[in-house]
């Protein structure tokens, strides 16, 4: 059996224990101590990383009463050896682990919903929770949630007998009613966990939900707290700064200039869409073929050419356009005011390697050939 430590006091970083067992498993050495304060995978949360007498520690399962540690290298069994945690990742999994409960009580608190789905990886934390939430219910809960990093709220694990546990208001109610670590934070929430917290809320300072959208009937919420919220403010900044330097904008004028900035763009996309496709009527050379009209430009998109076609069947039953773009790649479009164009377009793109479709009376797709005279005789011969 293995005392875990970090039930009880989550700031353990180093520790001394002793070897209880040490065996080979497929080049690895599974090792159990008399007590660590190694936090094995559980809950949603990863496993901690350290070293033991300075071995780095691969992977901390539990096996039971157990808890498992995986090392590249043996140690000897009885031997007292030396433990270290990374603190900089337990923390800030301490942050975000508890950053999520308190949310997850908020949400519960205001609406009812539980939490359905947790995943926490070291750069962001995923939860759903049963119902659907508005913008203004994000915006409600992060402030209610953030209230109490404010009030450094306390927190408390501990472990309620079976009768104790009846009267409990746990956010999660489970089956086992003894022997279950409930993790408090004062006012906030109560829920069934079995990993370390901090012991106050102030100790997250900040919670950030980063993102949110519909999942499976409910909401999927991201969140980042502590040193990953810092580290997602700096980055948002530090882009923000970017942009007011290269809109010459102060910090209160970014969100107008680049809403300024895109309007600009379409007007521009608009004005050179219609340039591009006077361009492109400009340089067409069209040749009839019975009642049809086969057409030739360059660099001329779909759009382009199907306003082309539309004019051009004015006076023709069938067109068949063509617009050379580069390395003898056409783009192509048929238009017909009467005829099904599904085989001719099967045929073209058999011949000349083409990818396209659409509807019986207008086709399109792209397509290889030499030049305009291979793609204009194959044409002569199948209209």
């Amino acid at each position: 059996m293995t005392l875990k430590l970090y039930e009880n006091n989550s700031y353990i970083k180093e520790f001394t224990a002793t070897v209880l067992s040490c065996t080979e498993q497929n080049g690895k050495f599974l090792v159990i101590l008399d007590k660590t304060a190694f936090f094995p995978e559980g809950g949603g949360q990863a496993p901690d990383k350290g070293v033991l007498n300075g071995i780095p520690v691969l992977d901390v399962q539990e096996n039971g009463e157990e808890v498992v540690h995986t090392l590249e290298k043996p140690l000897n069994v009885l031997e007292e050896v030396s433990g270290k945690i990374d603190w900089a990742l337990r923390f800030s999994r301490m942050q975000n682990h508890c950053a999520e409960h308190i949310l997850s009580g908020v949400i519960h608190k205001l609406f009812g919903y539980n939490n359905v789905g947790f995943h926490m990886n070291d750069s962001l934390v995923t939860f759903d929770v049963s119902g659907t939430l508005t913008p203004e219910n994000i915006e409600q809960i992060e402030l209610e949630a953030n209230r109490a990093v404010f009030e450094n709220a306390e927190i408390t694990a501990f472990y309620p007998t079976a009768e104790e546990f009846e009267t409990v208001d746990c956010r999660s109610k489970i089956e086992l009613k003894e022997g279950v670590r409930l993790v408090n934070v004062k006012g906030f929430d109560t829920c069934a966990c079995c990993a370390p917290h901090p012991a106050r809320a102030g100790e997250i300072g900040l919670i950030k939900i980063v993102n949110f959208y519909s999942f499976k009937g409910g909401t999927r919420i991201e969140m980042v707290a502590g040193s990953l919220a810092l580290a997602d403010y700096s980055y948002l900044h530090n882009a923000a700064k970017s942009i007011m330097k290269q809109l010459s904008a102060k910090r209160e004028e970014i969100a107008e200039s680049v809403e300024k900035l895109g309007a600009d763009l379409a007007a521009a996309r608009f004005e050179n869409k219609g340039l591009l496709e006077k361009l492109a009527t400009a340089n067409l050379k069209t040749e009839k073929v019975g009642e049809s009209l086969v057409g030739f430009t360059q660099n001329a998109d779909f759009n382009c050419l199907r306003n082309i076609a539309n004019t051009l069947c004015e006076t023709a039953k069938t067109v068949a356009l063509f617009s050379f773009e580069e390395d003898n790649n056409f783009n192509y479009l048929l238009l017909s005011k009467s005829e099904n164009l599904t085989e001719i377009t099967k045929s073209l793109n058999s011949v000349f390697s083409g990818k396209g479709g659409g509807k019986p009376n207008c086709t399109q797709g792209k397509l290889l050939a030499k030049g305009q005279n291979e793609i204009l005789n194959f044409i002569k011969n199948k209209i």
